[in-house]
């Protein structure tokens, strides 16, 4: 009987017939398992791939919290007390606005664009509807066609702060889709730009655009921030802080000036050539609460 068993399954023909059927047997479970196979690769190395971008992208998100949170604190601790105590104080200081005005007539005179300034009339102070309260200033200056030119943008500057608070809102926006396009971590260095103290960038703006530049180096980018730069208040910050105006300004602690806003402007030829009669009507800006 054992041998009669052992000749049947030590058999060729009884081997072969195990080896198909062991074979059917381990078919489903190989598929079972190429099919797992198949499944974590399918899901696993998609995943995988995108993890480095994933990773850069939290990276850059806790970096923008820090910058965000940092300039929070700066704006706080610094911007905005220097725009509360000397641009918007709760009390017009006309003394200091009025030095302010005979600093730039004085520089500006020993430039030879600008010649006598009559007294400077302060009117009564007046209710806005924005919440602000204005003290009037009204004067007459006789200057040459540069020193109109530089007067006005003095006065524009008056109560800005920033790089960013002397750039219109389009010329901000066309930066910021220049950075975009190039690439969105700029944003940060961008912002820096925005937030530097315009007076520092102003005597010495080179450092400050090459540091941004080191970052954002496409075509399209630099020629937007060349645009942004030339053709703007920044162009008239420039030239007139890097000439004597800036020192004699930081010499007397006028920086930042108090927020002047323009409300009329009349100009008239004076008696020379290139001389005209320049009469301003301005408006010296405090909060009132």
């Amino acid at each position: 009987m054992m041998r009669s068993f052992r000749s049947i399954f030590g058999s060729p023909l009884a081997l072969g017939f195990v080896g198909v059927l062991s074979l059917s047997l381990a078919v489903p479970l190989l598929t079972a398992h190429i099919q797992e196979v198949k499944a974590v690769r399918e899901t696993a190395l998609p995943l995988l791939a995108a993890l480095p971008s994933l990773e850069r992208r939290l990276a850059l998100l806790k970096e923008q919290v820090e910058v965000t949170e940092l300039q929070a604190a700066l704006k706080t601790g610094s911007q905005l007390e220097r725009v509360r105590v000397s641009v918007l104080p709760q009390e017009a200081d006309v003394p200091r606005a009025l030095a302010t005005l005979e600093l730039l007539r004085s520089t500006l005179e020993s430039q030879g664009v600008v010649g006598s300034l009559s007294p400077i009339e302060v009117g009564r102070e007046q209710a806005r509807s924005d919440g602000l309260a204005a003290v009037p200033l009204n004067f007459q200056l006789s200057a040459r066609t540069d020193g109109v030119r530089r007067v006005l943008a003095f006065v524009r500057l008056a109560g800005l702060v920033t790089v960013g608070d002397a750039l219109t809102t389009a010329e901000k926006n066309a930066l910021i889709r220049a950075t975009e396009e190039e690439n969105p971590a700029g944003i940060i260095m961008l912002e820096q730009f925005f937030s530097t103290d315009l007076f520092r960038y102003a005597e010495e703006p080179r450092p400050v655009e090459e540091q941004l530049k080191r970052s954002l180096q496409s075509e399209g980018f630099l020629t937007v921030l060349e645009q942004a730069t030339e053709t703007s208040l920044l162009k008239d910050a420039k030239e007139l802080f890097q000439g004597p105006v800036g020192p004699a300004a930081s010499r007397a602690r006028l920086w930042p000036m108090e927020f002047l806003a323009i409300d009329r402007v009349e100009l008239k030829p004076g008696s020379s050539p290139d001389w005209y009669r320049l009469t301003l009507s301005l408006s010296l800006i405090r909060r009132t609460s």
